[in-house]
């Protein structure tokens, strides 16, 4: 498996190489061939020989685990949505670290001891900006909804009611009266008149 990282957080997990390199890119298959081929050049035996630029993230190829189930161990600190595609909170080390012990089915320890070591661990700051920022996209979808339902009062051959006027701007000022830590429930909505 091959895992692409900045600054030890990850960002792609593919089989392939190149194509751990083009999702970290962000690029479709022809978008890639053609940077591909601008980056191509030959040596002085005829084969060609790609230097790759600079870029904002390192790949790593990691063999001695099954990188899959492991991500799939730590699933809470992975989302998707149709813009980002899989986003891994996980953090990546080239050695192993925090090893756990594997126990049988009692939950009995083995002797002598085994253990599951791991280049992952979860990065819960990471998660938890990941899950306010969700908060906060249900807290707008949520304002938007409801100005949306009062907009047929504010055309202009209407007039709005005072209290309907202060309805609509606490509203609008509802993100910015808000500390960062918000959460959807910790919202008091405004009365609609």
């Amino acid at each position: 498996m091959f895992i692409s990282h900045k600054s030890n957080v990850l960002q792609q997990v593919h089989e392939t190489e190149w194509q751990c390199r083009r999702l970290s890119k962000g690029q479709n298959k022809s978008e890639y061939w053609t940077w591909l081929a601008t980056i191509t050049t030959q040596d002085d035996d005829g084969f060609d020989v790609v230097t790759y630029p600079s870029e904002d993230f390192t790949i790593v190829e990691c063999t001695d685990e099954n990188v899959q189930a492991r991500l799939n161990q730590l699933g809470d600190y992975q989302s998707s949505s149709p813009e980002t595609g899989t986003v891994y909170n996980i953090k990546y080390y080239a050695s192993k670290r925090d090893s756990e012990e594997i126990k049988d089915i009692d939950g009995n320890s083995h002797d002598p001891k085994q253990y599951v070591q791991s280049h992952f661990i979860g990065q819960d700051d990471t998660k938890d900006a990941r899950l306010l920022a969700d908060e906060w996209t249900q807290i707008r979808r949520e304002r938007t909804r409801l100005l949306a339902e009062t907009d047929h009062l504010a055309l202009s051959d209407q007039t709005l009611s005072a209290g309907m006027t202060t309805y609509r701007q606490e509203l609008r000022d509802l993100p910015d009266d808000q500390s960062s830590e918000t959460t959807y429930a910790d919202i008091t909505w405004p009365d609609k008149p």
